[in-house]
């Protein structure tokens, strides 16, 4: 029996697993490597939109998850550069400049990765 891995399933474990360890990390006091900014509530949210990654990449069904992560970050890094909502932003969740442009980075390959490859299948199979 073999099982095909596509590439945006493996994309959501891989973010997923990124977004738990940087949420992780992110309730320590002072956050380590001071150039993402973050606070409590920040690193709550990375660890609840993590796991649930993991889990839909798991189960094989990234697409929703990818499209929504897409959504999220590229409209919270591109709100942090309208002057009144970037208040809001800081005081809420601690966004800094650096944390907007990742959210942008990776909204857009998150979403690049919902559209293009939600339905793509890597050319290698593998045994179960």
């Amino acid at each position: 029996m073999s099982r095909e891995v596509r590439v945006s399933n493996f994309y959501a474990i891989l973010i997923g697993g990124f977004l738990v360890i940087q949420g992780s990390w992110g309730l320590i006091d002072p956050p380590p490597f001071e150039i993402f900014s973050t606070n409590i509530a920040h690193a709550v949210i990375h660890i609840v939109l993590g796991i649930v990654g993991l889990w839909m990449g798991i189960k094989g069904n990234s697409y929703k998850f990818n499209l929504f992560l897409g959504i999220l970050l590229l409209a919270v890094g591109v709100l942090w550069f309208i002057p009144g909502i970037q208040d809001l932003l800081i005081n809420l969740l601690n966004i800094n400049r650096a944390v907007a442009y990742l959210n942008i980075s990776i909204g857009v390959v998150s979403l690049f990765t919902a559209f293009a490859l939600g339905s793509s299948r890597t050319t290698a199979n593998r045994e179960i």
